[in-house]
């Protein structure tokens, strides 16, 4: 995995974030669920977003009806993170090294929302 891939997925992924806590919000409000029992550490995991684009399930809830600006972005993150890789029935892993590119492209971003933090 080279920058220039990482570098590649940013925007996608940014975007993807964006909407998958977003989504999380959604279903907290259309199930009447407690946000606090939707675990914010899960909500950018591989399985939480491939779930989300593939299977339109979202921390198990079904979220077809969610607003497609919600699912797009989680979607177009995934398409383009799974590029090359073999599609698999009931994906429950991944390649190790999707799992690290996805960790590589999470940890970029919150290093550069912190540098930009210190900037202000």
């Amino acid at each position: 995995m080279t920058d220039s891939v990482i570098f590649n997925l940013m925007p996608d992924f940014i975007r993807a974030r964006i909407a998958a806590y977003t989504l999380r919000d959604w279903v907290a409000e259309h199930y009447a669920v407690p946000a606090l029992q939707l675990d914010r550490a899960m909500t950018l995991t591989l399985v939480q977003l491939e779930h989300a684009a593939s299977r339109k399930t979202f921390y198990g809830y079904d979220v077809s009806t969610a607003p497609v600006s919600l699912l797009e972005p989680i979607s177009r993150y995934m398409d383009a993170l799974l590029r090359g890789v073999s599609p698999e029935e009931d994906r429950e892993s991944f390649p190790k090294d999707l799992v690290r590119t996805h960790q590589r492209v999470i940890h970029e971003f919150e290093t550069l929302n912190r540098l930009g933090n210190k900037a202000r």
